[in-house]
């Protein structure tokens, strides 16, 4: 079996027409035929190196045309050419077919289309097939302003610039941008003193670089080129075909049961009908509807979390790029260097405001660090001024307050940091992906912990249905009056998806939060964002990880913009950089730290501070 089907040069797309009109292609390589299956494309004739763009859609768009799949109307009835899929009943039969390299899709895009500009830009590029093209890190340089022979003198706090200058493997500059490039600091004695920097892309191939002298002593300058243009490239063509990862939803009804896949988005392949179970989930959520008349869309049962789809439709090259990108160790992508970076002690810093007099908007201002790393994983924050934990200071917080947390595992990690704080108890289940809450009698303080909407991919072993309502439902059913502490967090179980589910989904919380805010005062809303992660991704990092978390803030910062006064950003990039971290869950130093901002911004040493 190959791990995944190559594409060289032009491919002729043979089509197979059934009565919905829907299309099928075959590909063949090196004598070995591997089927690859787009349904509804019904204008891809042959498979160009021209990926040109024609036509930007939006969600709904996508959504109507579907729509005919989730009406009682839809008649499923499996089709010539389907046989495979229609045939996978269980949950043995789908995970068989899903390792396959050759498992049939139904893009999310057609071929032109595209829902945000950064799509537009990055699928005008042809499918990579020379790897020399791509940046070669040991030829590329790093150039920083003022330096005397690689070596930099500055003062806490400077900042210092310079320039990344990346060179292809044939020795020539790269002409356009588009790479991922990151910059971090670390104290070169103790490794322990650590910052994130700042890149801005030229476009033209070169890079601007920023750093600040944050400690005394001597730094090395990082500079990694985890992604590069054509990866990005890859990963976003990737979204569009849904070569992502589904979710396995059972039916269940007197014994009779069927297994069919789910998702987040309507394309779901295996069944010619779908069962629409957003009103269930709270946001976009569809099942295959279950070929067994028996069983209908409300005997929706459980779900569970299926293998990872290879990447479909890539050139020997993309593969090749795919299984080298990304790496537990992300330094072993990083510009060779010998700068020294001299950092002089500064006795006359200014004098940091506390959190409690701080607005929010400065947590949002991602051009300049939030923070630095000190010995033993302490955070320096540089927006304000922090008091201890101390526990009467955490219970003088938290009185008469419920605090919810709303998302992933790593979202309960914030939970479980705060309730250590807190002494809270009472839970009675283990969390993730089932809700709960614990209590703290004496400060009258509630912890409440709840997953965010489907897809989850939890086990791979069944979890009941829950009956959870979505994020923003459960923020708008906020009290007029009464303290509350919200902090949500979307990331690695809503990224397999196209980045329009998470932009969805953003829009909807920013309304809830926008009408809670208007109405109750005493309400804190906290979003913590995305973190560096690449292990567990080698494979395919469509299906996730971090490789797209540029454009994720990006819609993020757009959605919360007018609202930046109310809500606090909790920048888990800088941090998980700074770090050098790969895995899904960050050293237990940052959700501890996360906490303590929060707390920071919402009391000062005499107890809870009104805001509004």
């Amino acid at each position: 079996m190959k791990p995944w089907t190559f594409l060289n040069g032009n491919i002729t797309i043979q089509l197979e027409h059934s009565k919905s009109k829907d299309h099928h292609s075959e590909a063949t390589q090196n004598s070995k035929t591997a089927r690859l299956h787009i349904l509804n494309s019904d204008d891809s004739k042959t498979l160009k190196d021209n990926f040109s763009v024609v036509r930007k859609v939006t969600i709904h768009d996508i959504m109507n045309l579907f729509h005919a799949k989730t009406l009682d109307t839809c008649s499923n009835q499996c089709e010539t050419g389907r046989e495979s899929l229609c045939s996978a009943v269980n949950a043995s039969d789908w995970y068989t077919l899903l390792k396959l390299g050759n498992f049939q899709v139904i893009p999310y895009l057609r071929k032109g289309q595209y829902m945000y500009e950064f799509e537009k830009e990055y699928m005008r590029d042809p499918p990579l097939k020379d790897m020399r093209q791509l940046p070669d890190l040991k030829s590329s340089k790093i150039v920083i302003s003022g330096s005397d022979d690689g070596k930099v003198t500055c003062e806490v706090p400077c900042m210092l610039t310079g320039r990344v200058d990346l060179v292809n493997g044939y020795g020539q500059p790269r002409r356009v941008g588009g790479d991922e490039v990151r910059v971090w600091l670390v104290d070169k004695k103790t490794r322990e003193f650590r910052s994130a920097g700042r890149v801005t892309d030229l476009n033209n191939g070169s890079y601007q670089i920023s750093v600040w002298c944050l400690w005394p002593g001597i730094s090395k300058m990082h500079v990694a080129v985890p992604y590069p243009r054509e990866y990005i490239r890859t990963v976003i063509h990737q979204t569009h075909l849904s070569a992502s990862r589904f979710v396995l939803g059972k039916f269940l009804k007197n014994g009779i049961e069927e297994v069919t896949l789910c998702w987040s988005l309507p394309n779901v392949p295996g069944r010619p009908c779908l069962c629409n179970l957003t009103e269930i989930v709270g946001q976009s959520f569809y099942c295959g509807l279950p070929l067994d008349k028996r069983l209908s869309c409300d005997d929706w049962n459980a779900t569970s979390s299926t293998p990872l789809l290879q990447p479909i439709n890539v050139t020997d090259a993309e593969g090749r790029l795919i299984l080298t990108r990304p790496t537990y160790d992300i330094t072993k992508f990083t510009i060779p260097n010998n700068l020294q970076i001299v950092v002089h002690k500064n006795d006359n810093l200014h004098y940091l405001k506390s959190c409690s007099e701080t607005g929010f908007n400065v947590t949002w201002d991602l051009s300049t660090p939030a923070g630095f790393w000190k010995p033993n994983k302490r955070w320096s924050s540089l927006h304000c001024s922090r008091p201890e934990m101390t526990k009467e200071f955490v219970e003088s917080c938290l009185s008469d307050t419920t605090v919810w947390f709303f998302g992933d595992s790593n979202s309960v990690r914030l939970f479980n940091d705060l309730t250590a704080l807190t002494h809270c108890n009472g839970l009675t289940n283990s969390l993730w992906p089932l809700a709960g809450s614990c209590s703290n009698r004496k400060a009258n303080m509630t912890l409440r912990f709840n997953p965010h909407e489907m897809p989850l991919y939890q086990h791979f072993h069944w979890t009941p249905r829950l009956g959870y309502k979505s994020v923003a439902d459960y923020i708008r059913a906020t009290p007029s009056v009464g303290k509350y502490i919200f902090i949500v967090h979307y990331y690695l179980h809503v990224t397999p998806s196209h980045l329009s589910v998470l932009h969805s989904r953003l829009r909807h919380l920013r309304d809830a939060i926008a009408e809670v805010a208007s109405r109750n005062p005493d309400v804190l809303f906290a979003f913590r964002g995305p973190h560096v992660v690449s292990y567990d991704y080698n494979y395919n990092h469509a299906v996730g990880g971090d490789s797209l978390v540029k454009f994720y803030v990006q819609l993020l910062l757009e959605t919360f913009r007018g609202l930046r006064d109310k809500v606090l950003y909790l920048d888990g990039w800088g941090m998980s950089l700074a770090i050098e971290n790969s895995l899904n869950h960050p050293s237990d130093s940052i959700p501890e730290e996360m906490i303590k901002t929060v707390l920071s911004f919402r009391c000062n040493r005499s107890g809870y501070v009104k805001r509004y």
